[in-house]
């Protein structure tokens, strides 16, 4: 049950962020000290990492067996 609670609080967190420049209150609140283009670019770079991770060790799998 906790867990679900921070689960919905960060996803609500990260929905107001990727918002902010709709609303025009980039860098205006303290809750959100990144820019609002950071709430795209971190998953997109943080997928690329975990498929690069995930491709390399199917590979050595591979390689190995």
């Amino acid at each position: 049950m906790n867990k679900l609670i921070v689960l919905l609080i960060l996803s609500c967190y990260y929905f107001i962020w990727l918002l902010l420049p709709i609303f025009d209150l980039d860098c205006e609140l303290w809750l959100f000290p990144l820019p609002s283009s950071l709430a795209v670019i971190l998953p997109i770079i943080l997928l690329i990492i975990g498929t690069l991770l995930v491709g390399t060790f199917l590979g050595v799998l591979l390689l190995t067996g």
